[in-house]
C-alpha cells in the first residue's frame, strides 16, 4: 500500500491519481519543475563573486607600529608569494587530468618546490638544496562518472545530466578497480550512519548520502561510515557535500575502493535530491555510475631546504608541506607563502641575529604517507636530534565562512547561502609536549595578533607531518585552520584574507622570537598532565 506521506508532491507539477495507480510518476515539466541546475549554478556563482569584493572588508590590525616588531611582515607580501604558487599550480595542470593539483611527484609539486628553492636563494638563504623524495605505490583515478538518467516520465524535455561536481572518494592504497556504465537504482540513507541503515533496501542499488559539515570538510558526518552503507548491499555510494556551490572534494574515508564511491558537490546533491523526492516510490531515479583507478609505480618527488644561520648549534626546524589537491591556496599555500615571509624576514629584516639556527623545509608528499617528512627524518637525524623543536605551518588562514542551507517558511523557502564574514576561521593549536612555556608565548601571540581559536587546545597527538616528527621523539608546535573549503576545487586564493595572513604570519614570527630566548632544557620540559 502506498501512503500519501511516502511520496514527495511538487504543488501543480507531480499528479498522482489515487485509482489505477500507474507505474510511474507523471509531470508536467522537466525533472519534475525542480529548480534546475543552471539556476542553483548561476546563483552559487553570483554569491562566490562576493567574496573577492565584500561589503565589509576584512579586519586589519589595530596595533600601533611602535608596538609591533613585525610590521615588515605584510599580508602583502604573503599573497604575493601565494599568488605565485597559484599560479604554478595552474600552469602546470596536466591537460585533460582530473586528479590534480600540487600532487605528490607531480610537475606542479616538483616547480613549486623549484620556485621556493629560487626565493630561498634571492633572500640570501644558505645550503639551498633540493632533495629526492622516493614515494611508494600510487593510487590513481582515470576516470569517473555519475549519469542521472532522464525520462519523460520524469516530465517533458527531461535529459541525462552528468554531474561535473562528481569526484572519487581518495584511496591510498588498495587494488585498482574498473566499473563502467553501472546502472542502479537511486535510495537516499540520510547520513549513511547505522541508524539511517534499518530497515533500507540497499541491494543492488546506489545509496544517496547526505554528509553535514562539523564544520569543515575533515569533520564531517559521512566520513568514515561509507564502508557499512557497501556491507549494507550497495554497489555504488554518491555522497553529497552540504556546502555552498559545486565543488570537487578529494576526501579519503568516504567509501571502500572496490566499488564506484563518487562525491557531489552541493547544487548537484541538492537537486538530485529535490528530484528524488519529487519521483517518490513509484519510478525511482536510477543512476549511470564508473570509476576506473590504477595503481601507479613509485614517484619521485623533492623536499627543499634553507638555512638562516644562527650564533649558536641548536636548531629551530620550520616545515611546510608542498602538496595539494587542486590549487589548494590554504592547504597548504598559505603555509609555503607564510614560511616564505618567514625566510625573508629572518634573513633580512630581523633586528638581529636568532640564536638558534633556522632551518625552513618544504615537504612533499604529506597526502600520501608523509613520505617528505619521513625523508627529513631519515636524511637529516643528527640535525632535528639538536633541534629545540619543529614549527609546522599548514592551513595558515581562511575567510570564516559557513554554508546556510534552505530556510523554510510556511508560504516561502529561501534558498541557501554563503555567509562570510569580515575575519578568519577558526583554529586548532597543539603543542606535542604541553610545555606550559609554549603554550604561553601563543596565548599571548594569540590575543596580541587577534586570531580566532579554539578555546580549548587539541591535548590529542599532532596530525599530518607533524604526528611523524611526534612519533620519532621531536617537540611539534602546529595551529592549524579548519574550514568549508577543505581539499576541494573551491581552496583558491579569494578565500584567504590579506589580513588574516598578515595576522598568522606575524604570530608566527612572535612565538620563534620567544622561543629563541629560551633553553632548550625549558622548552623540552613536557608539561603536568592535564
Amino acid at each position: 500500500m502506498v501512503r500519501v506521506r511516502d511520496i514527495a508532491l511538487v504543488a501543480g507539477l507531480l499528479t498522482l491519481p489515487l485509482a489505477g495507480m500507474p507505474d510511474r510518476a507523471v509531470a508536467a515539466d522537466a525533472w519534475f519543475g525542480v529548480e534546475s541546475l543552471d539556476k542553483r549554478l548561476k546563483r552559487s556563482e553570483s554569491a562566490r563573486a562576493r567574496l573577492a569584493d565584500p561589503e565589509f572588508g576584512a579586519l586589519s590590525l589595530r596595533l600601533p607600529a611602535d608596538e609591533d616588531p613585525y610590521t615588515d611582515i605584510t599580508g602583502k607580501e604573503v599573497m604575493g608569494y601565494l599568488q605565485d604558487i597559484m599560479d604554478i599550480t595552474v600552469e602546470t595542470r596536466p591537460e585533460g587530468e582530473g586528479f590534480w593539483g600540487r600532487i605528490a611527484g607531480s610537475r606542479s609539486e616538483v616547480a613549486s618546490a623549484e620556485y621556493i628553492a629560487e626565493k630561498f636563494r634571492d633572500f640570501g638563504l644558505q645550503d639551498v638544496r633540493l632533495e629526492d623524495v622516493k614515494g611508494g605505490p600510487q593510487w590513481w583515478p582515470l576516470k569517473w562518472e555519475a549519469t542521472l538518467l532522464g525520462s519523460d516520465a520524469y516530465g517533458q524535455g527531461t535529459t541525462d545530466i552528468t554531474f561535473e561536481s562528481a569526484f572519487p572518494a581518495l584511496q591510498l592504497q588498495g587494488e585498482p578497480v574498473a566499473v563502467e556504465d553501472l546502472e542502479a537504482e537511486l535510495v537516499f540513507v540520510g547520513y549513511g550512519q547505522p541508524v539511517d541503515l534499518v530497515g533500507r533496501d540497499l541491494e543492488g542499488k546506489v545509496a544517496v548520502v547526505r554528509a553535514a559539515m562539523q564544520s569543515d570538510g575533515f569533520f564531517q558526518t559521512a566520513r568514515g561510515y561509507m564502508d557499512g552503507v557497501v556491507e549494507a548491499g550497495a554497489v555504488g555510494v554518491l555522497v553529497i557535500m552540504d556546502a555552498p556551490g559545486n565543488h570537487q572534494y578529494a576526501l579519503e574515508d568516504m567509501g571502500p575502493g572496490h566499488v564506484p564511491a563518487l562525491i557531489l558537490g552541493g547544487d548537484d546533491g541538492r537537486f538530485l535530491m529535490a528530484a528524488m523526492a519529487a519521483a517518490g516510490i513509484v519510478n525511482p531515479l536510477k543512476i549511470r555510475i564508473g570509476l576506473t583507478t590504477e595503481i601507479r609505480d613509485s614517484w619521485l618527488g623533492k623536499n627543499v631546504f634553507g638555512l638562516v644561520p644562527g650564533t649558536g648549534d641548536e636548531y629551530v626546524v620550520i616545515v611546510s608541506h608542498l602538496d595539494g589537491y587542486f590549487e589548494s591556496a590554504n592547504d597548504n599555500g598559505g603555509g609555503l607563502a607564510s614560511m616564505l615571509a618567514l625566510a625573508n624576514y629572518y634573513a633580512n629584516e630581523a633586528p638581529e641575529q636568532p640564536k638558534r639556527n633556522m632551518l625552513f623545509v618544504g615537504t612533499s608528499g604529506h597526502h600520501e604517507f608523509s613520505d617528505g617528512v619521513a625523508t627529513l627524518i631519515r636524511e637529516h637525524k643528527e640535525t632535528l636530534d639538536n633541534s629545540v623543536l619543529v614549527m609546522n605551518i599548514e592551513h595558515p588562514s581562511s575567510t570564516l565562512s559557513y554554508y546556510r542551507g534552505p530556510l523554510k517558511f510556511k508560504r516561502a523557502t529561501v534558498p541557501g547561502q554563503i555567509a562570510t564574514t569580515t575575519t578568519h576561521g577558526t583554529r586548532s593549536l597543539n603543542v606535542s609536549n604541553g610545555n606550559a612555556l609554549l603554550i604561553d608565548f601563543y596565548r599571548q601571540a594569540i590575543d596580541r595578533y587577534g586570531l580566532v581559536i579554539n578555546a580549548e587546545r587539541e591535548k590529542s597527538p599532532p596530525t599530518g607531518d607533524a604526528f611523524d616528527l611526534y612519533r620519532a621523539g621531536y617537540v611539534v608546535v602546529q595551529i592549524l585552520d579548519a574550514n568549508i573549503w577543505y581539499h576541494s576545487t573551491a581552496d583558491r586564493i579569494d578565500v584567504i584574507q590579506e589580513a588574516g595572513m598578515e595576522r598568522a604570519t606575524r604570530l608566527y614570527a612572535d612565538v620563534l622570537d620567544q622561543i629563541d630566548r629560551h633553553s632548550r632544557e625549558a622548552l623540552q620540559e613536557r608539561g603536568k598532565p592535564q
